[in-house]
């Protein structure tokens, strides 16, 4: 019996598109597939096109899709009193980052994140065109597209109630990329973006990286950090400076790394 019903997820990396596929209804087997990309957009979209077409097809399908770098761009905006609705955020969080990129940000999608008053605010921003290819993308396969969900924000979304320390530094590990997340007083203080260690998330590795990330980002050094990433992406120790929580994958359809060779896989 054909499922009448499919979950795709796709993710879309700096050098890899992957896309895994689980039926809902009647539940089966769980269809995993990547491809290699060069970094841009273009060949990005056309890949995932592929692997969607390749992929198995039902009456009532949806696709959520998970932005890593360099598709997404974040920064924390510091309280403003004088900003009162969401354009008002959206074009103040497009002036700080066309600063900190030293990018055009007027064809950027803003996304902000709500909080409680006097806060600052996490912001997260894509390419418009990028969106709406992507929405066409999904329409295109009759898919109902459920989310865009930039990956950074989708991890703190999962781990929320497993972060306990008041300060802390959450860590996104991505293949090519590490995303670093500071929070302090029940605020977020600062975001960058560096490139992953050279010598893998080795225990020296990422303790050199929490501290270059936090002189770059942040106004305090958290001892407690925050990991999230692929398995083998889990060091074993830190020196003393620090202390490691390892909260687990960044989506559960990713956890089994080791399978993405094969056509399929038993959920």
């Amino acid at each position: 019996m054909s499922p009448l019903s499919i979950d795709h997820h796709g993710w879309l990396m700096r050098s890899q598109v992957m896309l895994a596929s689980k039926p809902r209804w009647p539940r089966g087997p769980v269809a995993r597939r990547s491809e290699a990309i060069d970094g841009t957009a273009d060949t990005a979209v056309l890949r995932l096109q592929q692997l969607l077409n390749d992929a198995p097809a039902g009456r009532f399908d949806t696709l959520t899709l998970h932005l890593g770098t360099p598709w997404v761009r974040y920064t924390v905006l510091p309280w403003q009193d004088n900003l009162k609705r969401d354009a008002d955020w959206q074009g103040y969080a497009r002036v700080l980052m066309a600063s900190q990129f030293n990018v055009a940000t007027d064809t950027w999608r803003v996304a902000i994140e709500p909080g409680p008053y006097g806060a600052p605010r996490l912001a997260a921003a894509i390419d418009q065109g990028l969106y709406q290819t992507l929405l066409e993308l999904a329409r295109t396969r009759k898919c109902r597209l459920s989310a865009v969900a930039p990956l950074l924000t989708d991890v703190v979304n999962r781990y929320h109630s497993a972060v306990k320390s008041p300060e802390f530094a959450l860590i996104v590990a991505e293949a090519e990329h590490i995303s670093c997340l500071f929070r302090k007083q029940r605020a977020w203080r600062g975001v960058v973006t560096l490139s992953a260690p050279a010598g893998g998330m080795a225990g020296a590795s990422l303790t050199a990286l929490a501290r270059d990330a936090a002189m770059l980002a942040s106004d305090f050094v958290p001892r407690t950090l925050y990991l999230a990433g692929g398995h083998d992406q889990a060091p074993e120790h830190l020196d003393g400076e620090f202390e490691l929580n390892w909260l687990g994958g960044l989506h559960p359809l990713l956890d089994a790394v080791r399978e993405w060779a094969r056509p399929e896989v038993v959920a």
